[in-house]
């Protein structure tokens, strides 16, 4: 069993009522066994408060069952295929990230929620000093029981490899889902200065009738980044940058910086700084800060 909370004040992009406090926890239970033939089974479920969600408490997860025998990881029932591989630049903690304010207009993924989610399968293995996953979703309407590819409903699949490449670390791959849509993305990463750089892109063709924020089905192009570094053993500092322009020729800009400090015992305190530029709904800067800690 483990667990972990959340305490953050928010001062959001809102023009009023922008001032947040957001508080949650959650609590994480693991099972699992192992075959005579040496194989391994787990299921894991979790209880959460949510820190933006007042007065709510739900049950995640216990919708799919991994397997791992032979130096593969095989996972089946709820699972996700990435519909914006290397799209980068994202660096502040959940709180901030999800109740800053900031919107952007610019589309980008698949478009409805559960277009990069469902009912399926997903294989990883160690390929040499490579990694390649496999993911498969069968019913993107579904989560752990439903018709496999059915006549009226969407599937989707995708895969990523990353390995090393002298000093870089370079991780690629694709994703398609059978509306139209599809992605195909790299992000490269470095040691560099005492810490490490990460640069990304993405290119994602994105069917218009499933995405709100688009009015003509076409590519995203996104360009992203990231830089994090310990300054010393209980600080750390990261920064990240995306920008992003879709079919409908709007884009964005986002820069934000995190810095934590480790106060022992599983917790930390952060102040986060996110700031969005360029064709939005709502933009600007939003500040937060607050204490994480992993029980």
């Amino acid at each position: 069993m483990s667990g972990s909370a959340n305490v953050a004040y928010i001062s959001s992009v809102a023009t009023t009522d922008s001032e947040l406090l957001a508080v949650g926890s959650t609590t994480s239970f693991a099972m699992s066994t192992t075959t005579a033939s040496g194989m391994g089974i787990s299921a894991s479920l979790a209880l959460s408060a949510d820190y933006d969600a007042d007065g709510s408490t739900v049950a995640d997860g216990g919708q799919a069952v991994t397997f791992t025998t032979g130096g593969a990881t095989i996972v089946v029932g709820d699972v996700g295929v990435n519909d914006t591989i290397g799209s980068i630049g994202g660096v502040v903690n959940g709180p901030t990230d999800d109740q800053s304010g900031i919107s952007s207009n610019v589309a980008t993924g698949f478009g409805v929620a559960t277009d990069d989610d469902g009912l399926g399968a997903t294989f990883s293995a160690a390929m040499g000093t490579a990694t390649l996953s496999i993911a498969y979703i069968g019913n993107t309407d579904k989560d752990n029981f439903g018709v496999l590819n059915p006549d009226s409903g969407e599937s989707a699949m995708g895969a990523t490899i990353s390995m090393p490449m002298g000093g870089l670390t370079v991780t690629a791959g694709v994703a398609d889902n059978d509306n139209g849509s599809s992605a195909a993305g790299a992000t490269a990463a470095y040691a560099l200065g005492g810490g490490t750089l990460t640069v990304g892109y993405s290119s994602q063709t994105i069917d218009n009738g499933d995405h709100g924020s688009l009015s003509t089905t076409g590519d995203t192009q996104v360009l992203g980044a990231t830089y994090a570094m310990s300054l010393d053993a209980d600080t750390s500092v990261s920064v990240g940058y995306n920008h992003a322009k879709d079919a409908d020729s709007d884009a964005a800009t986002k820069m934000e910086l995190s810095i934590s400090r480790a106060l022992g015992g599983g917790a930390s305190a952060y102040l986060d700084v996110v700031n969005l530029s360029g064709d939005a709904s709502a933009d600007g800067t939003a500040i937060g800060f607050g204490t994480a800690v992993a029980f």
